[in-house]
């Protein structure tokens, strides 16, 4: 069973991670029923590998029907009036209200069925706050899933299909939108207890971490909260997590068997040990709703049910074969978790802490307990420097004092004041109010050992060097009289010294990001970069979308930024640039086109700015394999590769940067995603960021998507 459940887990990981296309009902059915025929032939001990069929199977249907309740490229921009229910906890902003909306019917517009099974709806000064469960009357202006796709840039597309979201949209006609009935869902209950505290703890700074660990309420937790919380390695003390989860079927466990054994009778009937179990179960059960079901919650309870399950049924589950157990069950129930770094840091923090514990003397006292900690913390080093691009070195010390405290001093009152809230509220807001003042000294300490060492910022590393930190991770596990111990130190060390995307790579390049509108251009070689636009501006500007995640994740300096034209959509995000880097060189336009050029030197690379008449500005790239010349549009008459903007004359809502090959063909980032410009030998090869990563839940035109079109 164990490995049957390893390879059903296998097969799903492996579809979530390399399909690229659609698959089709034949494709489907035929690896279905391989893994059926293998079952039913395969000798008794190889019979695992149907499982791992059945998991592709599984994850391919999953894909089919994520992708068939997704609004289709031809309908983006549909106008339609829906009748559903507000199916999430609204975020209530000054300018909007955002939720999830499941319609149930078209009232009016045309739209295929099926319909989206949820649509994220923002509501801009919104009349009226909808509440989880009510039923209304919107209509809304439909967009696809779509997002920008640059290299180390938030993909919005893969968060969204993760979250089983098929289109996003905002309401256009406010005095059409009716509230047809309210309705009852676990989030109103939600909701009606975070205004509770809200209203028992007025404006204390720490409501949000109050509301976050009793309902999984986060909007109000602040941006310096979250940044103490990612720097001390904590955030997942702070929202509802297995540890919670965990934590409440364990007391509430012991707490029902200890008082089912005071009564012999209930004991001659059900033993102590069922009786416990069912209610920790329950009791993980009842939480894992408070949290509004969702998907961490989810795989938590799960976890929490296979090992309460075994022990119902009395069935001898070794603790690894009740992770694999608790990891196929997860992913039956949602194949595609995997997009997510919850699911491989909650499992790996258990993989870690089985490792450490699992045929070894149980030891008393905090020495061990400070051991695991220290083990936790080195072992999930590798994968949260792949996810979150730091690592916080705090993060053993931190949580050996934050797990304790939360787990002793904030939980058991949060909980303890929700149980209370229906029957004495004056109890409940005491209760609270106890716990928020426990955040208070746990967040200052944070804060204090945040401002002391924090995390260590580090570039993307390459596959090869998480690789080889995992084989470190493995080396800090594995027993004393393991041979080459000694290793693990350097091997995880790479996370540090050998980040294989460091300095943008290993030759010079330009890369043409996908911005929504609008060029912005960056040329790096070595550790220095330039860039060349400014994009679109508003909340999603091209400076915090695409260039500061790159300079971050490769470790570049901005050295100087060119502006080509002042006008939107090339200087959105120029304002907003200039802030974040005032130590940079910025040149172009606003300045007199007859002084002398600047010519900047980058490695191999030769940056020469060319002033192009009506205070406009040009970028010539040289490098070994020729010039590329980047330009405020593509009308410009130049020779060999040019990088420019395109469609912007005829409609604002088509203007994407793009590059002009030298044989006349087009190549635009909103569909092609980012386009990187790689020193190749003698030539410029043009790697599309959708060719390179791009999956089943990238939207695309079939001209994207047709293999050796670069």
């Amino acid at each position: 069973m164990r490995a049957g459940s390893l390879a059903f887990a296998a097969g799903i990981v492996l579809v979530v991670s390399v399909l690229r296309e659609p698959p089709g009902a034949f494709s489907v059915a035929a690896v279905a029923a391989s893994g059926v025929v293998w079952g039913l032939l395969a000798p008794r001990g190889w019979r695992w590998p149907a499982a791992g069929l059945l998991g592709c199977a599984w994850a391919l249907l999953s894909a089919c029907w994520l992708l068939a309740h997704e609004l289709a490229p031809s309908h983006d921009g549909t106008d339609a009036c829906l009748e559903g229910q507000v199916v999430s906890v609204p975020e209530i902003e000054s300018h909007r209200a955002r939720f999830e909306f499941r319609p149930d019917g078209v009232l009016d517009g045309e739209l295929l069925e099926p319909l989206p099974r949820r649509i994220r709806v923002d509501w801009y000064g919104a009349t009226e706050e909808p509440a989880p469960g009510e039923r209304w009357q919107l209509c809304l202006r439909l967009r696809a899933p779509d997002g920008f796709l640059n290299p180390e840039g938030f993909d919005y597309q893969r968060w969204l299909f993760q979250r089983r979201i098929g289109a996003t949209a905002y309401v256009r006609e406010a005095e059409q939108a009716e509230r047809l009935s309210g309705g009852w869902r676990i989030d109103s209950v939600r909701t009606r207890i975070a205004d509770a505290m809200a209203e028992r703890l007025g404006d204390s700074r720490y409501l949000g971490l109050v509301q976050g660990l009793g309902v999984a309420v986060r909007d109000r937790i602040g941006d310096d909260q979250w940044e103490v919380l990612s720097v001390t390695g904590t955030a997942h003390l702070l929202a509802i997590s297995g540890l919670h989860i965990g934590l409440v079927a364990g007391l509430a466990g012991t707490l029902a068997g200890g008082l089912w054994r005071v009564v012999p009778s209930l004991v001659r009937r059900v033993p102590a040990l069922i009786a416990g179990t069912l209610a920790g179960a329950l009791a993980a059960a009842g939480y894992a709703a408070l949290a509004g079901f969702t998907l961490p919650t989810q795989r938590a309870l799960l976890m929490v049910l296979v090992f309460a399950g075994a022990l119902l049924l009395r069935r001898p589950l070794s603790p690894w074969h009740s992770l694999a157990v608790a990891a196929a069950a997860v992913l039956a129930l949602d194949p595609w978790a995997p997009l997510g770094a919850g699911f491989w840091l909650s499992f790996g923090a258990v993989a870690i802490i089985l490792a450490a514990t699992t045929g070894r003397p149980m030891q008393r006292g905090p020495l061990p307990w400070l051991r695991i900690q220290v083990l936790v913390g080195v072992g999930m080093l590798p994968a949260t420097a792949v996810w979150f691009g730091h690592l916080p070195l705090l993060s053993p010390l931190a949580n050996l004092v934050a797990v304790p405290w939360v787990s002793v001093s904030v939980v058991p009152l949060i909980l303890t004041g929700v149980a209370l809230q229906p029957v004495v509220p004056e109890w409940s807001g005491g209760l609270w109010q106890g716990a928020d003042a426990a955040l208070g000294v746990l967040m200052r300490v944070l804060s204090a050992l945040a401002e002391f060492l924090g995390a260590v910022e580090v570039p993307t590393p390459s596959v090869g060097a998480v690789a080889l930190a995992a084989v470190g991770v493995a080396l800090v596990l594995a027993p004393r009289a393991v041979p080459g111990r000694w290793l693990a130190g350097p091997l995880l060390a790479l996370l540090l010294l050998g980040p294989g995307s460091s300095g943008g790579g290993p030759s010079g390049r330009v890369v043409v990001f996908d911005t929504g509108g609008g060029l912005t251009a960056l040329a790096c070689d070595g550790r220095q970069a330039v860039v060349y636009g400014g994009g679109p501006g508003g909340g999603l500007d091209a400076a915090s979308v695409a260039v500061e995640p790159f300079l971050e994740a490769r470790g570049l300096t901005l050295k100087a930024w060119l502006v080509p034209r002042e006008q939107a959509p090339w200087d959105g995000a120029v304002a907003e640039a200039r802030q974040r880097w005032d130590d940079a060189e910025w040149r172009g336009a606003g300045q007199d086109t007859t002084a002398e050029a600047t010519e900047w030197s980058l490695g191999r690379l030769t940056l020469q700015e060319t002033p192009l008449g009506d205070e406009e500005w040009g970028l010539d790239v040289e490098g070994e394999a020729g010039t590329v010349s980047l330009r405020p549009d593509l009308e410009n008459d130049t020779k060999g590769l040019v990088v420019g903007a395109a469609g912007c004359d005829e409609d604002r809502q088509a203007c994407s940067a793009a590059v002009e090959l030298k044989d006349g063909r087009l190549l635009r980032s909103d569909e092609q995603g980012a386009l990187t410009l790689i020193e190749d030998g003698d030539a410029w090869r043009v790697d599309s960021e959708l060719q390179r990563r791009g999956r089943v839940y990238h939207q695309a035109s079939p001209a994207a998507l047709a293999p050796g079109m670069l």
